[in-house]
């Protein structure tokens, strides 16, 4: 369900983005990327690590009001943020080179709320409600962000849309929340304290592989360059959403079994199962960029395909950076948040440092190796740490097997586009074609994976025995 909903989600936004690029042309676009890009280091200091520290004492509570004690906290964070943003308006406003700093308010709040209800949502298990709530706001800024754009609103209609989906989300998950109806003692503030003065790193760390690379751009290259990026980077992101997914599905899972029983079998069955399943999407995404992935960025627009080398260097940190993922998740679960801080220190460290060196020597293509050697340095000591607290079983054999089925798909596809030729309507039948046969290839190749799709079909589908 949590695939599907990003799924979803992410189609939307692909389709709201080719409309937002085309009508708003790529200089506009990029200034709207700068404020996403500002608002998602603000919510980071709005929030230090409080949603993780709601998220994982939810999870494992069988008493107390996390939710309300949660909430208290995260509402005073958010008047402090605001206040510090209207004084320092003028600065603000001239690094956007917009006058944005009232919307960013607006925005960090619908964003602080919509982060609430999803985590505790999360927390209490019920994964399968909160996947909804992407899609829902998503979509339902998709809907009105194109309308209004469309309509002459420009960028005024494009952060309308934003606000609006963000707060319609919050209405849906708002129903579905169990509040506890104790009052919030200080013990749970300061549980909450205990575990968000490490996780908070985790956020800084994850924003810093989002979109560090986006505000150090802002200051050395145009807004029409930072345009081509992004895109870049959410074609890219679109192949991750699988990774994403079984970690956040497995989050509530193991901390829950942590709790419980200890580090256990378990856990390191889940662990494996995470790693076999993290590049599954994002292997074929690699080799397919790599054939068409010059096409598939003009649908944007002709100025986008530029971004052809970007979006192959991204897709490889994406992948890294799914791996290294699953094993952060772990550690955070099993309640050893320190280590994870640990980690995220080193790797926010060096990925400030190397996008400041290489982005002034070397522009973009600067940004995005930044953004791959963080990525592998953090899976490196993701690896070193993970195996301290649980035993660790990679998965050699499948990831092979997803390889091999990507080689495959490859095979295929190259030879469709140099005989069907580059034009978009021959490109995208090729990426079906690529999809069928890299599944394909891989029911035959993996019996793991034959197993996982046969326990996810109805029990009158079975798939055929191809051993």
């Amino acid at each position: 369900m949590n695939f599907l909903s990003q799924l979803a989600m992410s189609f939307a936004g692909f389709f709201a983005t080719i409309a937002l690029t085309r009508t708003l042309g790529a200089d506009r676009y990029g200034a709207y990327v700068v404020v996403l890009a500002v608002l998602s280091w603000l919510t980071i200091a709005g929030n230090v690590g409080l949603s993780q520290a709601i998220k994982k004492r939810v999870s494992e509570a069988a008493e107390g009001n996390y939710v309300v004690s949660g909430l208290l906290a995260q509402f005073v964070l958010y008047v402090l943020l605001a206040v510090v943003l209207l004084l320092a308006r003028p600065h603000l406003n001239a690094y956007m080179g917009i006058d944005a700093t009232l919307v960013l308010v607006g925005l960090l709040g619908a964003r602080l709320a919509g982060d609430f209800v999803q985590n505790v949502l999360d927390g209490q298990r019920l994964v399968h409600v909160s996947s909804v709530l992407s899609p829902i706001e998503w979509t339902t800024r998709s809907v009105v962000q194109v309308a209004l754009v469309l309509t002459g609103f420009g960028l005024a209609g494009a952060f309308a849309g934003y606000a609006v989906g963000a707060l319609v989300a919050v209405a849906v998950g708002s129903y579905f929340l169990s509040v506890p109806r104790t009052v919030p003692t200080r013990q749970e503030f300061r549980r909450l304290k205990s575990y968000a003065q490490f996780s908070w790193l985790a956020s800084v760390q994850g924003r810093t592989f989002l979109s560090m690379d986006t505000v150090v751009l802002a200051i050395f290259v145009a807004n029409d360059v930072i345009a081509v990026y992004e895109i870049a980077w959410n074609v890219a992101s679109l192949f991750a959403i699988f990774g994403s997914s079984i970690r956040r599905t497995l989050f509530p899972e193991m901390s829950r079994i942590s709790s419980e029983n200890g580090v256990d079998a378990e856990i390191t069955d889940l662990l494996r199962t995470s790693l076999t399943f993290s590049g599954l999407f994002i292997v074929p995404g690699l080799v397919g960029s790599a054939i068409v992935g010059d096409v598939v960025l003009s649908i944007y627009g002709p100025e986008f395909r530029t971004g052809y080398y970007i979006l192959l260097a991204l897709t490889v940190a994406r992948l890294i950076y799914s791996y290294q993922g699953q094993f952060l998740n772990t550690i955070d679960a099993v309640d050893r948040p320190d280590l994870t801080f640990r980690i995220n220190a080193v790797f926010v460290g060096a990925n400030l440092a190397l996008n400041v060196a290489l982005i002034s020597a070397f522009g973009w293509y600067g940004a995005a190796t930044a953004t791959t050697v963080s990525a592998a340095l953090g899976l490196g000591l993701g690896y070193r740490y993970a195996r301290r607290v649980v035993d660790v079983v990679v998965p050699f054999r499948e990831v092979l097997n997803q390889w091999l089925a990507a080689a495959a798909m490859a095979v295929v596809v190259l030879a469709g586009r140099l005989v069907l030729g580059d034009s978009l309507l021959a490109v995208v039948p090729l990426v079906g074609v690529g999809a069928a046969v890299y599944f394909g290839a891989l029911l035959a190749l993996s019996g793991e994976f034959r197993a996982a799709v046969e326990r996810n079909l109805p029990d009158d589908a079975p798939i055929p025995d191809l051993e």
